[in-house]
């Protein structure tokens, strides 16, 4: 396809229309379904569900034909333009310079029709800026490889510019097969995702009141009077059916989201593709990486696997410390240090400089770790039980915190910064000096006597702590990330 095909103003493939209605409806019934379902349990609404049904369809599908009619896009030499709107007419213009990437993503009809839907994200906006609902995928591809700066010069017209763009052989990262998509899904967070299918199951079981609370009522007296009783005997069974469920929505979860998970180093991009249901493709330029940010887990560690967050720039607007991330599970060292290697090449862990936060911070986190024997006090008495309970809890903690205290750490070379903190919960982040935007100096009145304080690095993918070093350690830090800054030659992305 030649790059002239964009020139002129274009929609979409018809079916986005159907791509837009599924997305309205899908908004409809997530904001008013609890409502609906009260409603649903009245005779008299629900004498008149088809006629309501009926309008909140036509009104959903002539709100997906104005948006579907009114969206058109095309690119200029510099910009992609998109008009939209009907009674408030709207112009983007998106420079291709702010670009941060562009990611295809493939719902089960898109795939069946081959299609591909299609969303941009710009330095700009706290998440995706424009989504195309539907086009032909080799469109897509097209169309990406030119936002993504590649193929504005230089392709031959005769051939797909994808094709033109896209010469290199990837380069294999890692791909995720059944036996390391069962270890991800065994190191999710149990817990929330038990307590949001508990939820889950109340939610649609409480519009149903009306018939199981007959059920109940018409059983006899004797038969509420022996679960009354007996519903202590269910606590360890009901105990061990949360957590079967819990590890089972957890696995389950990790194998829809991460199936057939690949990525892929292919020329100057990283490339990722993962999902069942709704498959998706992300392609990141190197250039444009902010942040890598892992995160462990004690059991993730036990099976030699973290989970890496890529972050780009993000809006200032948005607030919160994160910019746009993209997630990459079942990590291991060699596959980290490859990531390592092409995002930030002239980093060199062998050559470094540690920094390391004064010993008032592990007294700190141990006295605030203390804190909770107060209410527990108040809740037990100060009888016998809490005397017994009260040491073995000072033991515990005393033990944790130094822990703690010893997984922060700051180590840099001179071209990039790693942060360490955490224990059960490690985390470690890496970035380069010279892509910071600014340095902030911080103290307070109780480190300041003690010759402490904190440096907040801020890069345009949100800011990172280094907290109780000495304040002579941190006023070499901030001159030195002011000088790399300011002395960097080249762009910061």
């Amino acid at each position: 396809m030649n790059p002239e095909s964009f020139a002129d103003p274009q929609r979409q493939h018809p079916m986005g229309l159907a791509g837009y209605f599924v997305k309205n409806l899908y908004g409809l019934v997530k904001s008013f379904w609890p409502i609906a379902a009260g409603l649903a349990l009245s005779s008299e609404v629900f004498n008149y569900a088809s006629w309501v049904g009926l309008g909140l369809l036509l009104l959903v599908g002539v709100s997906a034909f104005i948006e579907y009619r009114y969206f058109k896009f095309h690119l200029t030499k510099e910009a992609l333009v998109v008009h939209s709107g009907w009674i408030q007419k709207e112009r983007m213009v998106i420079p291709f310079e702010r670009i941060q990437a562009v990611h295809l993503h493939q719902s089960a009809w898109h795939q069946a029709l081959g299609l591909c839907g299609l969303k941009v994200d710009t330095a700009g906006s706290g998440g995706s800026e424009l989504d195309f609902a539907a086009l032909n995928k080799q469109e897509a591809l097209d169309l990406r490889a030119l936002l993504t700066g590649g193929a504005r010069e230089g392709v031959n017209p005769e051939q797909p510019l994808a094709e033109s763009v896209e010469q290199k052989e990837p380069e294999p990262l890692m791909q995720l097969d059944t036996r390391k998509l069962f270890k991800v899904g065994l190191t999710q967070n149990h817990l929330r995702n038990g307590l949001i299918a508990v939820g889950a199951f109340f939610t649609v079981l409480e519009p149903l009141e009306r018939w199981w609370g007959t059920w109940i009522e018409s059983l006899p007296e004797w038969t509420l009077l022996l679960f009354a009783f007996a519903w202590v005997l269910l606590i360890i069974p009901a105990i061990i059916l949360f957590v079967f469920l819990a590890v089972l929505v957890s696995v389950v979860s990790a194998f829809i989201k991460y199936y057939r998970f690949r990525a892929d180093i292919q020329g100057a991009d990283l490339s990722i593709e993962s999902g069942l249901f709704r498959r998706n493709e992300f392609r990141i330029p190197l250039s444009k990486v902010q942040l890598l940010d892992w995160k462990s887990t004690w059991l993730r560690r036990k099976l030699s696997l973290e989970t890496l967050q890529i972050h780009q720039a993000r809006a200032q607007a948005s607030g919160g410390s994160q910019g746009l991330g993209i997630t990459i599970p079942g990590l291991e060292i060699e596959q980290s240090n490859l990531i390592i290697q092409s995002v930030f090449p002239k980093w060199n862990p062998s050559v470094v400089e540690h920094f390391r936060p004064d010993s008032y911070f592990r007294y700190r986190l141990f006295l605030f770790a203390l804190l909770p024997l107060l209410p527990i006090g108040l809740v037990l008495g100060m009888g016998w039980l809490f005397w017994i309970f009260a040491p073995f809890w000072v033991a515990f903690r005393w033990v944790t915190t130094q822990r703690k205290f010893e997984g922060y750490r700051v180590t840099t070379d001179g071209v990039g910064v790693m942060i360490e903190s955490g224990w059960w919960f490690k985390r470690r982040t890496l970035l380069q000096w010279h892509q910071l935007q600014r340095v902030s100096f911080h103290q307070n009145r109780m480190i300041e006597p003690r010759g402490l304080a904190h440096i907040v690095l801020h890069s345009a993918a949100g800011s990172r702590s280094i907290r109780f070093v000495k304040e002579t350690d941190a006023r070499r830090i901030m001159d030195f990330a002011a000088y790399r800054i300011e002395s960097h030659v080249g762009s910061w992305m």
